[in-house]
């Protein structure tokens, strides 16, 4: 049985790096520790690139005030056509939409993680992209531009997923904020307030359709994965009709982080994946805490 090297390698123990030889450890030299550091820092950030791409390609940008959450993942190392048994079959638009359903009802999501819309099945429209499929809510035109027609609640709600021939998995969702009006002085303009539930539940569903689209290929290597968010400067999280909002503003316009994982970590430790993801974002908001379990190691 093959077992892939661990996507955050090297890993320090007692001061000491450790590398796993064919059946024991052993102490990693210098060079081999900055061997290792470099390589997963390659990887990184290639997928930093590709989620800076998705961010300066989003089809709302300049439409809204709401901020926009991007979620990027790629296999580590895997064949340019890795998936083209789902994207370029017949039945493509049914194999994809049963892989978006899967994830919607996994038991594995914590019940703690409030529903959400729109939910990653709120993308059911399926449409052809540049070297891969999609499945997007009506908010998205065939060719991935703004559908201005359709109504405001539709119009504020545009989610996508993307899987393109190579493994790359995108998923796309534009109400990572609402306009949220005060009771206390109704007067006022509406306040765009962020929805970081959102954020940990959307990616746990990314990390399964990641796990679904691994088993179904036959993918057993590494992913890396990127999260990202745009328009938040001064932004707080929503906190619902509480007279003591959250008041921790986030500082800077921009969110983005990497992180690499293994088909057993998405299996066993989705919520590891996802405070390596979100940790840094979360704990800006002052509400890493409230996601204790979504975050945690799963038993």
């Amino acid at each position: 049985m093959h077992i892939p090297a661990s996507p955050v390698a090297p890993h320090m123990v007692d001061n000491k790096y450790y590398g796993r030889g064919d059946k024991t450890k052993y102490q990693l030299g210098d060079a081999e520790v900055v061997s290792l550091h470099a390589r997963r820092r390659s990887a990184e950030a290639d997928t930093l690139t590709l989620l800076r791409t998705e961010m300066d390609n989003d089809p709302l940008r300049n439409v809204d005030d709401q901020s926009h959450l991007f979620l990027v993942a790629r296999p580590a190392a895997a064949p340019r056509d890795m998936c083209l048994p789902i994207t370029g079959a017949p039945d493509w638009q049914t194999r994809l939409l049963t892989l978006v359903e899967k994830a919607k009802s996994s038991q594995a999501v914590p019940a703690t993680l409030a529903k959400f819309h729109p939910d990653i099945d709120d993308a059911y429209q399926a449409h052809r992209r540049a070297r891969g499929v999609a499945l997007s809510s009506r908010g998205l035109n065939p060719d991935r531009t703004y559908a201005h027609e359709q109504p405001e609640e539709i119009r504020q709600a545009v989610i996508e997923v993307q899987l393109f021939e190579d493994g790359g998995l995108r998923l796309y969702m534009s109400r990572f904020s609402t306009g949220v009006s005060s009771p206390y002085r109704p007067e006022e303009d509406e306040e765009q307030q962020l929805a970081d539930d959102a954020a940990v539940l959307l990616t746990w569903r990314v990390l399964e359709v990641m796990r679904l689209v691994s088993e179904e290929v036959g993918y057993h290597g590494n992913w890396v994965i990127g999260a990202g968010a745009n328009q938040l400067h001064g932004r707080r999280r929503y906190s619902g009709q509480s007279r003591f909002p959250a008041n921790d503003r986030y500082s800077d316009d921009t969110y983005e982080e990497t992180t690499g994982t293994t088909l057993a970590e998405l299996r066993d430790q989705p919520g590891a994946v996802t405070r390596r993801l979100l940790g840094p974002l979360l704990r800006s908001l002052g509400s890493e805490a409230l996601f204790a379990e979504a975050l945690g190691d799963q038993p």
